[in-house]
């Protein structure tokens, strides 16, 4: 079960186990449970009646001083206009309405737990969950972008307590994988982007399905962090100049990317599942990027053995490889080779 953190107006999020039972059902079948014990214990008494005694009237009690007196005996008030006359009456009394009390006494208990004093306890868990967080990899939005993205961190090896994905729909953390963190909360709030420690996290993933509101998501990261390095989704190209003024190092179109495989796969059969292969870590060739080794100093990037060489980056500009030197001390490669399994 992944790991979830519930967001509250008045809280960033706290960090809990989904119960099998929702909040509002949970406290509708304890209020039924407890209407159910006192309706028993009126029954009860109305039964007796004839062995209780009412000190304002000097009779028995009639049937809503019946109900007051389980009120009030139950809720341990107790003011004595209505007691007991009988040895029969109080048994009952002791055997049957005493421990009717402790087990509204108890269910009250156990409401105020879940309701107030849980929460604290909570906050108090979620705060060591965020202390304990570092170098970590924040994605804002959990739909089907963000599922993947989560797949593919864990497929290159993130470790499940190094992601943490934020959406305020709790439904959607119903399938997530295991082990991660999982906040139910909007990501546009700086409060929440602080409860999982925004300020010490490696990278950020931001796709809401929006392009409006990672636009917002973006200036508040960049408010609270402008080290980070901050990769969006952006579904309308005319928003992407947006995304980079608030701060965003890499955007990517799904749209855009997706349209281009499309119209391939039309003349192309074969590029779809080459390009797919090579973007998945799971696949038998992989896209990759790293700084140039030692011994590679000096070569020219075809020299390279056991390497497709797609592009050098040298000083933020890439380079075709056709016409590029020899390499330098601190280019990076952008290259195809076979994962291990191949």
């Amino acid at each position: 079960m992944p790991l979830v953190i519930a967001y509250h107006p008045c809280m960033a999020g706290k960090l809990y186990s989904p119960p099998p039972v929702g909040t509002i059902r949970s406290l509708a079948l304890r209020a039924g449970f407890i209407v159910g014990l006192i309706g028993t214990a009126v029954l009860v008494l109305w039964l007796e009646r004839g062995q209780l005694i009412d000190h304002n009237t000097g009779e028995p009690p009639d049937l809503p001083s019946i109900i007051y007196f389980a009120m009030v005996t139950v809720t341990t008030v107790g003011y004595g206009d209505i007691v007991p006359i009988t040895t029969f009456a109080r048994m009952v009394d002791t055997f049957f309405l005493v421990p009717v009390r402790f087990i509204v006494l108890f269910t009250f208990l156990g409401t105020a737990y879940q309701v107030v004093l849980r929460r604290f306890q909570e906050e108090y868990r979620m705060k060591r969950m965020a202390d304990k967080l570092k170098n970590h990899v924040i994605v804002c939005g959990f739909g089907p972008i963000g599922r993947v993205a989560v797949k593919e961190l864990l497929l290159q090896g993130t470790p499940p307590d190094h992601i943490v994905a934020i959406d305020q729909q709790e439904e959607v953390f119903s399938q997530a994988p295991p082990g991660i963190i999982t906040v139910v909360g909007d990501a546009r709030e700086e409060a929440v982007l602080h409860s999982v420690a925004i300020a010490r996290a490696h990278h950020v993933i931001v796709c809401p399905g929006r392009d409006d509101s990672a636009v917002l998501i973006a200036l508040n990261i960049q408010d609270i962090n402008p080290e980070i390095q901050i990769i969006a989704a952006c579904r309308q190209d005319e928003n992407a100049k947006l995304l980079r003024r608030a701060g965003v190092q890499i955007i990517i179109s799904p749209a855009a990317a997706g349209g281009n495989l499309l119209a391939a796969a039309t003349r192309r059969s074969h590029l779809v599942e080459t390009m797919t292969d090579m973007l998945s870590v799971g696949g038998t060739m992989r896209v990759d990027e790293r700084k140039v080794a030692p011994n590679e100093v000096g070569q020219h990037p075809t020299a390279l053995k056991d390497k497709i060489i797609l592009r050098v980056y040298r000083d933020g500009v890439a380079y075709n490889v056709g016409r590029f030197p020899v390499l330098e001390e601190g280019d990076t490669l952008v290259l195809v080779s076979a994962t291990q399994a191949e």
